[in-house]
C-alpha cells in the first residue's frame, strides 16, 4: 500500500519507502470505534491516511481530551519507542483509515534508516509541547452543515461558506444529496445509491484526499445522507434560525446527544439579519444543543462569513485588552489603528477597563462610536465620583452600574456577534473566573470592581472583584480557544506612581489634602488612595516585556505619556497615544513572515 505524506517518513529516501509499504498493513475503523486503550501494550505505531481520531485520559469521573489526530499525522509512537503501555486512549471521531506499522517492522526500518528516529524524536518533542502550550488547532478538512430548520437557507450558506474558506473553489467540494448522485451516476433514473457501499466510501475518501476542504450539506431531517455527513465529518456545524424550539422535531435527538468524547465537535452557527435586529436567544440554543462554541452570521454579508472561515482555520484575530483606569481609553486608539490597517478583530476579550472597551467592540461597534459612548458613560456621567462611608469600598457603584445599564441594556454575553469574554477574580474560592455567558453588565462590573475602590460583586455566595487581581492581561485565556493569532493591549507601565521628593516620614493626610486645596501652595505629589488601589490590582499584568511578547502574537504597549491611573477627562489624548503607537507596531509585524491575516 502507498504509504502517505506524513512528517514521520517525510524525510525518507525512495528506497526506504519502497521497503516499509511492504512492512505496513491497512486499519480500518468506523466513528466511535476505539484503535487502543490506555494501558494496551505499545505494539504498533499508526498514519491517518484519511479521517480523525481523538487522544482522551481519563480525569476523575470524565474523559480529558488531549488532542486530534488527522490526515498524515502519526499516533503510537511513543509508547512504540519507550516499550511503555499506552498512556491514552485513543478513538476515532469519524470513519477513519490508518497505516499500521508493527513494533518488529519499525525496528528493522530503524536499523536501517536512523534518520527516521531523529525525525521521530522531534515529533514526539513537538507533540507534548503543544499539550504544555496549545497553539493553533489544525483546521477541519471535512465539514458538514447540518440545517436545523427547513427556513435555514442551506444551499445560499454553504455556497458563501466554501467561498469564504477557499475563494475560487478550486480546492473545495461541496456535496449535497443531488450533487453526490449527479458526480456517482444515479440521478435521473440511474441506479440507486447505496450509502454504505465500499464503492462510495473509497470515492469520498478520494476527493478528501484531492481537495483541502470537503463539505456535506445534510439535510434538515434524519435520514442516511445525513447520518453519514455527521458520521464523515471533522466538525459538524449546525446552522440554526430563530428560536431554538422550532428546530425539526426529528432531528432533535441526533443534535441534543452527541457523544462528547468520540464524536465529532460541533459548533452553531446562529443566522440574524443585522439590519432589523440583534441576535437573542442564544442561551436557550446552547442549553438545548451541546456545541464547542457559536457564532452569529448574518447571510447578507461576506465579512460574516470571512470570520467564520478564520475561526475554522486558526486564522482568526483574537484581541486581549488589559486593566489600568483610565490609560485603558488607549485601547479604543489600538482598535482605531487595528481598523484603518483592515485587520479584522474576530474575538474580544478583557480586565476591568478592557473589559468594558471590549464590550462594546464585540457589540459590533466601531472605534468612532466606541470613543463616542465611552465619553458619555466615563466621563460626562463621572461613574467614580459617587464617594460614600467607606464600609465596603470608596464608592457605593450605584453610578457605574447605571453606567454598565446605559451601554449593555439586558445584553447577554453569549448574544454578542463576535465572540467576547471578560475576567474577575474569585476572592472565596481564589480563582480567575472567565465570564462566557450571562448579562454583559454584570460580569463586566464584576471585571472592574478594584478592591476596595468599588463594591465587590456578589455571585451567590462568592464574592467577585477585579480581574487585574489575578490575570490582568489574559493573553493566556485567548490563547487557549486556539483559534489564531493573539494580539494584546497593555497599559500597566513597568514604572508608575512616582514620587516627586523623597519625604523623611509619611506625610500626614491633611498636610496632602491642604497642598491640593490651597492654589497658592506647592502640590505634594502624593498618590491617592484610588491611584493606589488601581495600581496595586494591576501590577499581577506589569510583566518583562520580552515574556509578554513570547504568548502574543503582536503586543501593543501605549505609553502613558503623564496620563494618570484617573485621568478620564484625558479621554481624547489617550486615545490618540493608543492610536500612534500601534500604527508603526502593526507596520512592524506585517513586515514580519509569518504574519499572514488577510483583510476582510
Amino acid at each position: 500500500m502507498a504509504v502517505p505524506s506524513s512528517p514521520l517518513f517525510g524525510s525518507l529516501a525512495a528506497a526506504a519507502l519502497r521497503s516499509l509499504e511492504a512492512e505496513v498493513s491497512s486499519v480500518s475503523l468506523k466513528s466511535g470505534d476505539v484503535l487502543f486503550a490506555a494501558g494496551d501494550p505499545g505494539d504498533a505505531l499508526y498514519v491517518v491516511m484519511f479521517g480523525r481520531l481523538r487522544a482522551l485520559r481519563r480525569e476523575g469521573s470524565g474523559d480529558r481530551v488531549l488532542g486530534e489526530i488527522g490526515r498524515g499525522e502519526s499516533v503510537g509512537e511513543m509508547a512504540l519507542l519507550t516499550g511503555e503501555p499506552r498512556s491514552a486512549t485513543v478513538v476515532a471521531i469519524r470513519d477513519s483509515q490508518l497505516m499500521k506499522l508493527s513494533k518488529p517492522a519499525f525496528d528493522r526500518l530503524a536499523v536501517r534508516d536512523p534518520q527516521m528516529m531523529l525525525e521521530l524524536s522531534r515529533l514526539i518533542i513537538s507533540r507534548y509541547q503543544r499539550v504544555i502550550h496549545p497553539a493553533a488547532k489544525a483546521h477541519p478538512v471535512v465539514l458538514a452543515v447540518v440545517p436545523c430548520q427547513d427556513s435555514v437557507p442551506i444551499s445560499e450558506f454553504s455556497a458563501a461558506f466554501a467561498q469564504a474558506l477557499a475563494p475560487g473553489a478550486r480546492k473545495i467540494l461541496t456535496l449535497d444529496l443531488s450533487a453526490l448522485k449527479k458526480y456517482r451516476g444515479s440521478a435521473d433514473g440511474g441506479p440507486s445509491l447505496d450509502l454504505d457501499s465500499t464503492d462510495l466510501a473509497g470515492w469520498l475518501h478520494e476527493q478528501e484526499l484531492t481537495h483541502e476542504f470537503l463539505i456535506y450539506v445534510a439535510e434538515p431531517r434524519p435520514s442516511a445522507w445525513t447520518e453519514l455527513c455527521i458520521r464523515q465529518s471533522d466538525l459538524v456545524l449546525l446552522v440554526g434560525t430563530g428560536r431554538a424550539e422550532t428546530v425539526e422535531p426529528g432531528l432533535r435527538p441526533v443534535l441534543e446527544t452527541p457523544n462528547a468524547a468520540t464524536g465529532a465537535a460541533r459548533e452553531l452557527v446562529l443566522l440574524y439579519d443585522s439590519a432589523h435586529q440583534v441576535p437573542s436567544g442564544t442561551a436557550e440554543w446552547l442549553a438545548r444543543f451541546p456545541v464547542r462554541a457559536h457564532h452569529h452570521l448574518d447571510p447578507r454579508l461576506p465579512r460574516d462569513y470571512d470570520r467564520l472561515a478564520r475561526m475554522l482555520t486558526g486564522r482568526a484575530v483574537g484581541l486581549v485588552l488589559g486593566g489600568g483606569g483610565a490609560r485603558g481609553l488607549a485601547h479604543i486608539g489600538v482598535i482605531r489603528a487595528l481598523e484603518e490597517a483592515r485587520i479584522p478583530i474576530d474575538l474580544v476579550g478583557g480586565t476591568s477597563i478592557g473589559s468594558i472597551i471590549g464590550g462594546q467592540c464585540a457589540s459590533g461597534w466601531n472605534s468612532a462610536r466606541i470613543l463616542s459612548e465611552s465619553r458619555r458613560v466615563l466621563v460626562d456621567d463621572g461613574p467614580l465620583n459617587d464617594y460614600t462611608v467607606p464600609a465596603i469600598a470608596l464608592i457605593r457603584g450605584k453610578r457605574y452600574i447605571r453606567m454598565l445599564e446605559k451601554l449593555y441594556a439586558d445584553r447577554r454575553i453569549e448574544d454578542l456577534p463576535i465572540p467576547y469574554f471578560c475576567v474577575s477574580t474569585n476572592l472565596t474560592r481564589s480563582t480567575c473566573m472567565i465570564h462566557r455567558a450571562g448579562f454583559v453588565r454584570k460580569w463586566v462590573a464584576a471585571s472592574m470592581a478594584v478592591p476596595g475602590l468599588g463594591p465587590p460583586i456578589f455571585d451567590g455566595k462568592d464574592i467577585l472583584v477585579d480581574g487585574g487581581v489575578l490575570n490582568n492581561l489574559p493573553i493566556d485565556v485567548m490563547r487557549s480557544f486556539g483559534r489564531g493569532p493573539v494580539f494584546a493591549s497593555s497599559v500597566s507601565p513597568s514604572t508608575d506612581l512616582s514620587l516627586d521628593q523623597q519625604y523623611p516620614e509619611i506625610p500626614s493626610p491633611w498636610r496632602v489634602v491642604m497642598s491640593w486645596l490651597n492654589p497658592f501652595g506647592t502640590r505634594l505629589q502624593v498618590p491617592s488612595i484610588a491611584s493606589l488601589l488601581i495600581r496595586a490590582v494591576t501590577l499581577q499584568g506589569v510583566d518583562s516585556g520580552s515574556r509578554r511578547q513570547a504568548v502574543a502574537d503582536l503586543l501593543f504597549e501605549p505609553p502613558p505619556e503623564g496620563h494618570k491611573l484617573l485621568d478620564w477627562h484625558a479621554l481624547n489624548a489617550i486615545v490618540e497615544t493608543g492610536y500612534r503607537s500601534s500604527v508603526p507596531a502593526i507596520e512592524r509585524w506585517r513586515g514580519q513572515p509569518a504574519a499572514s491575516i488577510s483583510p476582510p
